[in-house]
């Protein structure tokens, strides 16, 4: 070989060798931190620890809602191998489970997809698909299962409308949690009704993360560390378990029984729906709250088919709708109150005013349609509180139309909004309607008419366009039993957190002091006395002989000339000093005479007073 070749070889090594330690200076002098940050990326890997979500409790620390063991599904985007994608894994997943390929992706590309965090796929899954995925780890790579919860309904078919349901983060609630400043993502389990949602934020853990170092080969090496999850908030609520039971037992008993009775007499329609409420006239605090027709919570916990989920939504008798704060409908002769009120602080009536209902009919001056009592007999001369106890149409009339003509119907609407009618009551649960009480402004905009004697005439006793929720009506009774204070009604207690520490003490809200006189509520509980107790009150046949002296008011209210009328039934007790304030509302239930044994049940359970058997009540009524 000759010299020259020999040199050129020499300087092709030496080039050779400059070139790879330029190189080499140029990674560990220049990058040598971009690709130490990127090799501990691949070494340290974070996994959730998913936190228990918060209980709830009644007042007596009875738990209602719990926890128990589920799956999650992850995909950890950086343990991810070279040349294989999330879509291919995905993919895979979709074909040896039933979970669903799309329903995966959604929750995968809304998560953060080139951080190094977990993106949950799916909650909860199957027993089934928990032990193929696991089987298939090896083909599975950065795919995780971990041990989680789901929500325990205890008694799954109790208060479903109070306690509400679970379900997958909305695009919007997403949006505006995020936008609050709280940590969720895509794919996260949130309330979707009821205290569930209402307190979602309380309710809903803080998950934990686990540091773990993995070789080449994606499998764990050792723990780094751990941050523990953060359990979340339990709720305890002013309501009494067995009281929220027996009542929902009760409602639902009855309900049955009405609709069975319905199918064979044809004077009866079939009722579509009920509602009961328990509440502490002097707090506001709700004891019971049920609506009836429900559903059993845990289908929803452990995912409820479309199809279920479907017949739920086209179920005629809407179980899933909670009546107490959102059927709105005309209250009837429950609104008499109402008109009481205004008649006392307004046009000078008393308690021994005395009305005359000579004909049963009442007409308004120039005008020839009669409007008639309930009863189809005269009265003759009544007394204004025994007018109230025995619920008499023509007297009523006759205070509407005198509110009439001198105040032109608004001294009418305007007492009901003092009482909370026409807006909400403010429980802390989602969705409350607000109802509407009609003035002149109110017609004149929707049917460009103005406010005539029959207006005043027909809400004088609760009908019209007047709609109200039935928790607007215990509310008012609760505000007339009390003496003028209008308490905002609430269901939870406290807010207490895992180590027994009290994050949020809840006390009474006074919603507003009614500006009437003192003597007005007297007045108007003397009427409801008698309502209850006397010969002629409309309540008496199931309340006379009561152990504790009851105070109520009936209302039959009608949705038309060929339609089921409402039956209502509010009062309190002990009348003198009240404890308690019960509403009973059947929809669609024909008369307020159904009411009354199940309101004498519920205040017999709540007095401890041996129930018996009650004279069966089945009469045409509309007081």
């Amino acid at each position: 070989m000759s010299k020259k070749r020999i040199f050129v070889f020499k300087m092709i090594i030496v080039l050779f060798f400059i070139v790879l330690i330029v190189r080499a200076g140029q990674l560990q002098l220049y990058m040598g931190e971009y690709y130490y940050s990127l090799s501990e990326e691949n070494r340290i890997s974070e996994r959730p620890i998913a936190a228990p979500r918060g209980r709830i409790l009644d007042r007596n620390s009875n738990i209602l809602v719990s926890n128990r063991l589920s799956y999650d599904l992850y995909i950890l985007p950086n343990e991810i191998p070279e040349g294989i994608t999330a879509h291919l894994l995905i993919d895979k997943i979709s074909t040896l489970t039933a979970l669903n390929k799309e329903f995966l992706m959604e929750n995968y590309s809304q998560g953060d997809i080139d951080g190094s965090s977990a993106i949950i796929l799916k909650r909860n899954i199957s027993t089934e698909d928990m032990v193929v995925i696991k089987e298939n780890y090896d083909g599975l790579p950065g795919i995780l299962v971990n041990e989680s919860s789901i929500r325990d309904y205890v008694y799954g078919n109790l208060a479903p409308h109070l306690f509400g349901y679970l379900g997958e983060i909305g695009v919007e609630d997403l949006r505006d949690l995020r936008k609050d400043g709280y940590n969720y993502s895509g794919g996260d389990i949130v309330g979707i009704t009821g205290l569930e949602k209402e307190y979602e934020t309380y309710l809903n853990g803080i998950d934990g993360i686990e540091q773990v170092e993995v070789n080449s080969h994606r499998e764990q090496v050792k723990v780094l560390g751990i941050k523990p999850p953060v359990q979340g908030n339990d709720l305890v609520l002013n309501i009494d378990f067995e009281l929220q039971e027996y009542t929902e037992k009760l409602l639902q008993e009855n309900f049955l029984y009405l609709r069975e009775i319905a199918e064979t007499d044809p004077n009866l329609h079939t009722p579509t729906g009920a509602a009961a409420i328990v509440m502490n006239p002097n707090t506001g605090e709700i004891l019971t709250l049920c609506s009836i027709p429900g559903y059993n919570l845990n289908d929803f916990a452990e995912g409820l088919s479309l199809s279920k989920y479907n017949d739920l939504m086209n179920d005629p008798l809407d179980p899933l709708v909670n009546r107490p704060i959102r059927a709105t409908v005309p209250p009837g002769s429950i609104f008499k109150l109402v008109t009481g009120t205004a008649a006392i602080e307004y046009l000078g009536i008393d308690a021994d005013t005395i009305f005359n209902d000579r004909t049963a009919k009442f007409y308004i001056p120039n005008w020839s349609r009669p409007y008639k009592n309930w009863k189809r007999y005269a009265e003759g001369k009544v007394r204004f509180t025994d007018a109230i106890a025995s619920s008499n149409n023509i007297i009523f009339y006759q205070l509407g139309y005198r509110l009439y003509q001198e105040y032109h119907g608004e001294k009418l609407s305007e007492t009901a909004r003092y009482y909370g009618l026409g807006k909400k009551t403010g429980i802390d649960l989602p969705g409350e309607k607000s109802g509407l009480v009609p003035d002149e402004a109110w017609k004149r905009q929707r049917h460009n008419e103005g406010w005539y004697p029959g207006d005043s005439v027909n809400l004088s006793i609760g009908q019209g366009s007047l709609l109200t929720t039935p928790l607007q009506l215990i509310d008012m009774v609760s505000a007339i039993a009390n003496g003028g204070t209008l308490y905002k009604p609430y269901l939870v207690d406290k807010i207490v957190d895992s180590d027994g520490n009290i994050v949020i003490d809840y006390k009474p809200v006074i919603n507003s002091n009614l500006p009437f006189k003192k003597d007005t509520f007297r007045i108007l509980r003397e009427g409801m006395i008698k309502g209850a107790n006397s010969n002629r009150g409309t309540s008496s046949r199931i309340f006379r002989d009561f152990p504790v002296k009851i105070a109520g008011k009936t209302g039959t209210a009608q949705t038309g000339t060929s339609r089921p009328n409402h039956g209502f039934f509010a009062g309190f007790a002990p009348a003198e000093t009240p404890e308690i304030a019960v509403l009973v509302f059947l929809e669609n239930g024909n008369s307020s005479a159904y009411t009354l044994p199940i309101a004498a049940d519920i205040f017999e359970y709540y007095f401890g007073i041996p129930v018996e058997e009650e004279e069966e009540i089945i009469e045409d009524s509309s007081f």
